[in-house]
């Protein structure tokens, strides 16, 4: 049960940090690369890794079994695949935009234009705070539960306060290994072996993959115990 724990949190790290790279291509082609967009999400990961401890932490103590950090992990996945769904519209439709045809440099209107025509102005828009609204909204949820992952396996996987800090040491351990992999792995690899699409699919089929085998885990183990007695 201990490795399946580390796995877990392997794997999830990895997943995490995986999603975080592509956040970056999927966010590039609406609001450019400039330092603003990085900061923004970023600030947004971060953010939802601390939510995510302290909330994970707090469930934790509460009759921690391994089907709920199954459905927590499952529900990651879940999240990261509605993303390839709804992320192009809410980008698109939270772009800054400005009607041209009340602007005096916009020039005499075509007799093909409408009165209301919206041009995007890419050069002059202020990206700061509708990138992290969008960067908030996308990306919080998932962030938000993979980082319950960890602390909810650490209660899992600690049995006794002697060697505690050595537990919980190895578990966060083997959990970072799983993100730098992550990161590599997408920023050399993935991404242009995929494309932002596909991976988006494959982090989050691991996600709910992962969560079904845990399942299935806690199932068996309560059936093998419940035979033992």
């Amino acid at each position: 049960m201990r490795l399946i724990l580390l796995a877990t949190v392997f794997l999830s790290g990895g997943a995490l940090m995986s999603l975080e790279m592509v956040s970056f291509r999927l966010v590039e082609p609406f609001y450019g690369s400039d330092i603003t967009v990085w900061g923004s999400l970023i600030s947004v990961f971060l953010g939802g890794l601390a939510m995510g401890a302290i909330v994970g932490g707090a469930l934790a103590d509460h009759r921690p079994r391994l089907w709920k950090l199954a459905s927590i992990i499952a529900a990651g996945g879940v999240v990261t695949l509605a993303l390839t769904l709804y992320a192009a519209p809410l980008m698109d439709a939270l772009f800054p935009k400005l009607d041209m045809s009340a602007s005096p440099h916009a020039g005499p209107a075509s007799a093909e234009d409408s009165a209301d025509h919206l041009v995007v102005i890419t050069p002059t828009a202020d990206l700061k705070w509708p990138t992290l609204l969008v960067s908030l909204i996308l990306f919080g949820p998932p962030t938000l539960l993979l980082g319950m992952v960890s602390p909810y396996a650490a209660r899992l996987y600690v049995h006794g306060m002697a060697d505690v800090g050595t537990d919980v040491g190895r578990l966060y351990g083997i959990s970072t290994i799983g993100s730098i992999i992550g990161t590599l792995g997408t920023a050399f690899y993935l991404i242009s072996w995929l494309g932002t699409r596909a991976l988006l699919e494959g982090n989050g089929e691991l996600l709910v993959g992962l969560g079904a085998v845990l399942v299935a885990i806690d199932v068996l183990v309560g059936k093998l115990r419940r035979a033992a007695t």
